[in-house]
């Protein structure tokens, strides 16, 4: 009985023990470069990261993202309903000024961030339910097939939380570390987050303003081409059979289309989906890739973005 007894004491206590990741080694050795390399307190990290827990649902969300688990038709059916269009109106009417000032100073239309703001989180009203320093430790050291990223983002996570005097326990997002309106990983809120309504503060997380700027910078800062096409369709006529999704750049003689005698000397991307609906991305399609390497993704920004324009036009 005492044996038994002492078997349930321990499977209580073994999972309490794994997560306290200040105990790992891995953790030990990613603090001691953040000491060493960014000065940071050795103590002050080994008390964060008694607080870090490994959590078993983000590993399972990092192996079955949306784009994996719908097909097309139901992912654009998601993210392209009425109340995100009608949401998006709304959104981009309460803060036009700003919508288009960043649109004055950046190049990239409105609907575009609006679109962004809308699928990442929702207008604002989804920005995440875990904790940013559970997320990155249960990815940086418990996740071996992208480890090395997450690793480098849990430094830049501990170096934003340092330089905008954030508190690293309390901050929020989604399963994959990402925060605020625009969904920013640590590396991307540190690089193109900017304090757009000028008020001393970084603040993508809270401030829809800053959020708005913040996204027209990162498109920008990405190669966005102002006034530019972002993509056009094609009909089943206009390709070949081999014509496969590619968010590659491609010159338009490698593209595989069935005729290419009007194509500008540009490069392009190519969009299929399940070979029924086509699509021939310019520049700033590719662009938008570099905010989310998903072709559902940036099909869907794109076209969500074309929903909440017209609407609004309708609208005024």
């Amino acid at each position: 009985m005492k044996k038994i007894s002492l078997l349930l004491l321990l499977a209580f206590f073994v999972p309490l023990i794994h997560l306290d990741y200040s105990k790992s080694s891995e953790t030990l050795s990613f603090i001691d470069e953040m000491v060493s390399k960014h000065k940071f307190e050795k103590s002050y990290l080994i008390e964060i990261f008694k607080s870090a827990e490994k959590r078993e649902k983000i590993i399972n969300s990092m192996n079955r993202p949306a784009e994996k688990k719908f097909s097309w038709v139901q992912y654009k059916a998601r993210l392209i309903s009425p109340i995100r269009i009608n949401n998006g109106v709304s959104f981009l009417e309460r803060f036009l000024p700003e919508f288009e000032k960043a649109e004055k100073e950046f190049g990239v239309p409105k609907e575009i961030i609006a679109a962004i703001i809308g699928i990442e989180s929702s207008y604002g009203s989804i920005t995440g339910r875990e904790r940013v320093i559970d997320s990155l430790s249960t990815l940086a050291f418990d996740y071996p097939r992208r480890s090395k990223f997450f690793t480098k983002q849990l430094e830049h996570f501990l170096l934003l939380t340092r330089e905008e005097k954030l508190d690293p326990l309390l901050m929020k997002g989604s399963y994959a570390g990402a925060m605020g309106y625009g969904q920013f990983i640590p590396s991307s809120y540190r690089s193109y987050a900017i304090d757009f309504d000028e008020d001393g503060v970084r603040n993508i997380v809270t401030n829809p303003i800053d959020a708005i700027g913040s996204v027209a910078n990162y498109l920008s800062s990405h190669g966005w081409v102002r006034n530019a096409t972002i993509a056009e369709s094609l009909t089943k006529n206009d390709v070949n059979p081999n014509f496969k999704t590619s968010l590659s750049l491609k010159e338009p003689d490698a593209l595989e289309l069935v005729s290419k005698i009007n194509l500008p000397d540009k490069k392009y991307l190519q969009i299929n989906f399940e070979d029924k609906e086509f699509w021939l991305g310019h520049k700033n399609l590719y662009v938008l890739s570099r905010y989310n390497r998903s072709s559902f993704y940036v099909m869907a920004v794109f076209l969500l973005s074309q929903e909440i324009d017209y609407a609004y036009r309708v609208k005024i």
